[in-house]
C-alpha cells in the first residue's frame, strides 16, 4: 500500500472525520468539537462505582450500545486514529453495528489523573488509563515498568496480555478496581531526552531537572543523580520551554505529537522500561452487553494489545529517524559505561518493586519470572501482524 492509498483508505478517512480530523491531501488538522463535547458531558449519567459482576445481559435484537470512550492521548498521536479508533470501528463491524463509540481524545472527557475514576464510576463507558498514575492500586500490573526486562512495546504489550490471562491475581486486581480489561499496552520504551546535553556518565546528570512519569522513574532519575519532578505530563512543554525542566525520562514515540522534538535535541539511550496503559470497560457497562458482544471484545484483546505495541514501536523508529535528520545527538553507553547507569537503576528498583507487590499479597517474583519467560516468545517483534490492522501497525508511513 502506497502513502496515497494509506491516507485515503476509506476506514481511516471515516475514523479521522468522526474524530474531528479532516484530511486535506497529505496534511491533517484538528477541528475541535467543543459544542458536541459540552452537550455530551451534560447528557452523561453518573452510575454507581465498582458495580458487582453480573451475568451478561440476554441477547437483544437491534439494541445499539453507544459508548462514551475516554482517550488520554492527543488527537494526532499515532495511537488515536490508527489503534483506538481503528479498533472501535472493528468492534462496530464485528458486532454488525450493535456497538458504536464516541471518542473523547486528548483527555477531553476526563483529565489524565481522573481517567480511572471516570471509567470506574461510569462517567465514561470505557477508554484508556495510565496505570502508573494510580500507584499503589495497580502496582502488580507494573512488571513491565521494572527496568531492563523488555526491548519495546511490540514485545511488552502481548507479554502483558498473556501474563494477565495466566495470573488470576492480576485479573482480580482489575475486578476489585471496577474495571474489565479489553486490551493492555505499554508505552514505547523510556530514555533520557534533554535540552542541555547527553550524559556520558551518571555524574553528568547532576543539576538536571527531569520530568518523571511515576514512581519508578522518580527512583531512576534520583539514582543517577538528577532531580525528578512529577508535574502533570500535560504541562511538560511549557515547563521545558520556560526552563523549569531541562528534560524528561520518557518514551520516544510521543515526543513529536507533544511538540517537543525541537526542544529536546539530546538523548541518552539506556532502553529502560515502559509505563503500563491499556483499555478498560466500566463493569456496569460490560454487564449490559450480551454474551456474543462480550466475546467480540475478548476475541480482539490480544490482537489490539499487539496493534498498540506495533504502532508505538513503528512510530518510535520514525521519530528517531527524524531526530537524526535534524542533527540530534544520540548517545548510547556500552560496556562499563552502561553498567554505571544500570547498576543503580536496575536491581535495586526491581527489588523494591518485588518487596512492595509482595507486601500487597501478590506473588511478585513468580509474576516477574513468568513475564521474563513470555518475553522470550515475543522478542524481535515476533508477534507479527494481524489481518484487520491498518498500515500504521505494519509499516510506518509519515504524513508530509
Amino acid at each position: 500500500m502506497s502513502i496515497e492509498e494509506y491516507l485515503t483508505d476509506s476506514r481511516r478517512v471515516e475514523i479521522l472525520k468522526v474524530g474531528g480530523i479532516e484530511l486535506k491531501g497529505k496534511k491533517t488538522w484538528v477541528l475541535i468539537g467543543s459544542i458536541l463535547l459540552m452537550v455530551a458531558l451534560m447528557a452523561m449519567p453518573f452510575s454507581a462505582a465498582c458495580a458487582p459482576a453480573a451475568p451478561p445481559a440476554p441477547p437483544s435484537e437491534g439494541k445499539v450500545f453507544e459508548l462514551m470512550m475516554q482517550n488520554g492521548y492527543p488527537p494526532l498521536h499515532r495511537l488515536t486514529p490508527d489503534s483506538f479508533h481503528w479498533w472501535g470501528k472493528e468492534i462496530e463491524d464485528r458486532t454488525n453495528g450493535r456497538v458504536t463509540m464516541i471518542w473523547f481524545d486528548g483527555a477531553t472527557l476526563a483529565s489524565g489523573p481522573d481517567a480511572y475514576e471516570a471509567i470506574r464510576d461510569g462517567v465514561a463507558d470505557g477508554g484508556n488509563i495510565d496505570l502508573h498514575r494510580e500507584d499503589p492500586l495497580f502496582l502488580v500490573q507494573q512488571g513491565i515498568a521494572v527496568p531492563y526486562h523488555m526491548e519495546n512495546s511490540w514485545q511488552a504489550s502481548p507479554v502483558w496480555w498473556d501474563l494477565l490471562q495466566w495470573s488470576p491475581d492480576m485479573q482480580q486486581n482489575f475486578a476489585d478496581a471496577g474495571l474489565i480489561p479489553v486490551w493492555v499496552h505499554s508505552t514505547d520504551i523510556f530514555n533520557f531526552h534533554t535540552s542541555t546535553k547527553v550524559f556520558p556518565t551518571p555524574a553528568d546528570s547532576k543539576g538536571e531537572i527531569l520530568y518523571a512519569a511515576g514512581k519508578v522513574y522518580e527512583q531512576i532519575i534520583a539514582a543517577i543523580g538528577a532531580t525528578p519532578v512529577t508535574t502533570p505530563y500535560e504541562d511538560t512543554y511549557t515547563a521545558i520551554e520556560r526552563g523549569m525542566l531541562t528534560g524528561l525520562c520518557w518514551p520516544w514515540a510521543p515526543i513529536r505529537s507533544a511538540k517537543l522534538l525541537d526542544l529536546l535535541p539530546y538523548h541518552t539511550v539506556l532502553n529502560i522500561s515502559m509505563v503500563p496503559w491499556g483499555g478498560y470497560m466500566n463493569q456496569t457497562t460490560w454487564n449490559k452487553f450480551p454474551a456474543d458482544v462480550q466475546q467480540v471484545f475478548r476475541d480482539l484483546g490480544m490482537s489490539m494489545s499487539g496493534l498498540c505495541g506495533a504502532t508505538l514501536t513503528n512510530e518510535a523508529t520514525d521519530v528517531i529517524n527524524e531526530m537524526k535528520g535534524k542533527g540530534h545527538e544520540i548517545f548510547e553507553p556500552t560496556g562499563a559505561a552502561r553498567e554505571a547507569f544500570t547498576g543503580p537503576t536496575g536491581k535495586p528498583i526491581q527489588d523494591a518493586w518485588i518487596a512492595e507487590v509482595s507486601a500487597q499479597g501478590y506473588p511478585a517474583q513468580a509474576i516477574l519470572d513468568k513475564m521474563d519467560d513470555l518475553a522470550k516468545k515475543y522478542i524481535g517483534n515476533a508477534y507479527g501482524f494481524d489481518d484487520w490492522w491498518g498500515v500504521a501497525g505494519r509499516v510506518w508511513l509519515l504524513e508530509k
